[in-house]
């Protein structure tokens, strides 16, 4: 026989699923729709903390509104967990090390691509403001220690700018000027020319509608860092090598870890995912190699 505590989840389940308005979780058929894992944990971590402060989900509610009025573009489950931090701060029921830790487990999950085994994946925010300001930092920022192209089964594009990129935008399109070669990644609206505009589902197929920041483990540790992006068929359309901190910007093994090269790293998880710096980066020794 269920437990008080199991109704207790399994109203509060049917009221966050029964929000109406513009809080109103992604449906189908009645039923909630996640696009990611952690999207569903969001969901079932602010039950179960309603749950555990034995308070109503209206409380929760009211926060969640102006989480996302604040930030309409944000992925709408990350307003859940701004919301939940906002809950849980004003009844004490945690330390802010507590909330970043629970955002830690809730922001990414852990899955196998191929031979890129034991990834764990970031999902990003992909309106056009968010995708340009990330290729911003990462292209004309720290344009001399990455490396960019695609990863694919047979093949790994390494391609290296050889002066600082210039980037513009048309039509949707983000021109990567690299110096000796420019790349085209299609991040907002896209229309194509008035005497011949594009059909709507190759405008779907072309925008970026996925991008990821990612991390593979091996033996027990973080070893290589990228951010990606993928079409609206999900094709890949550009891996980023971020800067490893077992090697130099010349892609020479370093002697010991150099932490100081997970800047980039640490500034994009924060100012697109609003998550700390992790520890679990700087527990390898050395880069592992399949």
């Amino acid at each position: 026989m269920p437990t008080t505590d199991d109704h207790m989840l399994a109203d509060l389940r049917l009221q966050a699923e029964g929000m109406t308005g513009r809080e109103a979780p992604p449906s189908r058929d009645g039923e909630p729709v996640f696009d990611e894992p952690w999207q569903g944990r969001a969901m079932a971590l602010a039950i179960e903390t309603v749950a555990a402060l034995d308070v109503s989900w209206e409380e929760f509610r009211r926060r969640l509104i102006p989480a996302i009025d604040d930030d309409p573009h944000r992925n709408y489950y990350e307003s859940w967990l701004i919301a939940l931090d906002d809950l849980v701060a004003t009844h004490d029921l945690a330390t802010s090390d507590d909330i970043d830790a629970h955002r830690l487990q809730a922001a990414g999950y852990r899955t196998t691509e191929e031979s890129l085994d034991d990834l764990e994946v970031f999902p990003l925010p992909v309106d056009e403001a968010s995708l340009r300001a990330l290729l911003e930092i990462v292209f004309e920022q720290y344009w001399q220690s990455i490396r960019f192209g695609t990863l694919i089964q047979g093949a790994a594009f390494e391609i290296r700018a050889t002066a600082r990129p210039r980037l513009s935008m048309l039509d949707g399109y983000l021109t990567i000027d690299a110096g000796d070669s420019h790349l085209h990644v299609c991040v907002g609206a896209h229309h194509g020319p008035p005497a011949h505009p594009t059909e709507p589902d190759l405008i779907r197929r072309r925008r970026c509608a996925h991008a990821e920041l990612q991390r593979q483990w091996r033996d027990g540790a973080p070893r290589t860092w990228m951010l990606r992006m993928f079409n609206g068929d999900g094709e890949q359309m550009i891996t980023v090598l971020l800067p490893n901190p077992f090697l130099d910007n010349d892609d020479r093994a370093l002697p010991e870890p150099d932490w100081a090269r997970l800047e980039l790293w640490d500034l994009l998880r924060s100012r697109f995912l609003e998550l700390p710096p992790d520890p679990a980066d700087r527990t390898g020794d050395e880069l592992a190699h399949p």
